[in-house]
Parts: C-alpha cells; structure tokens; sequence
C-alpha cells in the first residue's frame, strides 16, 4: 500500500562504470582505495568484500577525480541490473552493511541499482526488511506482469508497489546473519504483510 516517494526513499543507478573508470580501478584494496562492489559480491543476503577470486576489480581510487562516483558509507539495499533468464528471481537483493566492511566510502558499479534515503544510507531494520521484500515471490510474480525482459532499470522499481514503514520494519527483524531461504521469506512476507491486508 506503499510507494518509495511515501517512505521517503530513492532508488538509484550505480554510478561507476567501469570502463570509463578503468584507471582508477584496482584488482585488490590498497591504501586510498575505498571498495566496489559488482554483482558477484552478493552472498546470502549481504554484500561479502572483497572477493579474492574473481575477475572483477575490489576497489576504486579515492580521490577528487573519483568523488562524484563515490557515496558515503551506510545501510544501502542493492538489487542486480540483469538476470539470466535461468535465475529463478528477476528481482536480486542483497543489504551493503557498513558494519561488515571497514570503508568510509563506497562505490557501487553501473550493473547495480541502490536504495538511499537523500542519497545516505538507510536505517538497518528498513534496509534488511526491503531487501527481504525485494526477494519475495509476490515481488517477482509483479515485476513478471509489467516487465517481460530480464532487466531491471531503476524506473521499474520505483513504479512497485511496497509495504508501509512499520511493515518493512517488522521484515527486517526476520532476516538476521543471512538471507531467509525462498519459502520462509514468503511465509514472512505472507504473516506480516499480507494477513493484515485481508
């Protein structure tokens, strides 16, 4: 019953992109680098940095070329652009907690889409409860209706429809150390979102 405009969120592009960005870019962390965070980043629920074994680079220099790419570091819900036509989900959510990784600054990649209140972070209650509902069932079978391809642009995700505060609220104290299998994130979002609505 919800909108993002009514809970005073947004929902944004990631603003790196990473081949107009390439010299600024490293493999791994070193000194004036702050993270960023890919796709491949995303485990359990939660954004797991940096990640040793992949192909993609860590870390971005910081500096005042780099400074309008950058945001501050905070609870921010994140939600990959693509899917492949396998993945069971079109909508892919994981929670960037600022607790986890030691960075005062962080970069998201162009491939990504980030929820913030005024462009900082969220409190970790609402961002762990959207990213919850973001994950649902209920929340794919909608983005299937309006949307027959597998990317999710930023435009389509601030035309769903949410729960009210205090609903997202509630979510988040759900999802602890990681990310609900898909049967108990639905009976949650079932218990706390949709019985009231009866």
């Amino acid at each position: 019953t919800s909108s993002l405009n009514k809970l005073g969120l947004a929902v944004s592009t990631g603003r790196v992109v990473d081949f107009r960005a390439r010299e600024h870019l490293r493999q791994t962390p070193e000194q004036e680098t702050v993270p960023l965070i890919y796709p491949c980043h995303f485990l359990n629920g939660f954004v797991e940095w940096p990640v040793e074994s992949g192909k993609k680079p860590n870390a971005i220099m910081s500096s005042s070329k780099t400074s309008g790419l950058l945001v501050e570091a905070g609870f921010y819900v994140l939600t990959k652009r693509f899917s492949s036509k396998e993945q069971l989900r079109r909508v892919m959510a994981a929670v960037y907690d600022p607790t986890r990784i030691d960075a005062r600054l962080v970069g998201f990649e162009n491939h990504l889409n980030y929820f913030h209140k005024q462009g900082s972070g969220l409190p970790a209650d609402l961002a762990k409860g959207l990213a919850l509902y973001l994950n649902s069932t209920i929340v794919d079978q909608y983005f299937r209706l309006f949307s027959g391809h597998t990317q999710v642009n930023a435009t389509d995700l601030r035309k769903m429809p949410y729960p009210t505060h205090e609903q997202l609220v509630r979510l988040g104290s759900h999802f602890k150390e990681r990310m609900p299998d898909q049967e108990t994130i639905d009976a949650i979002i079932e218990k706390e979102c949709l019985n009231c609505e009866q």
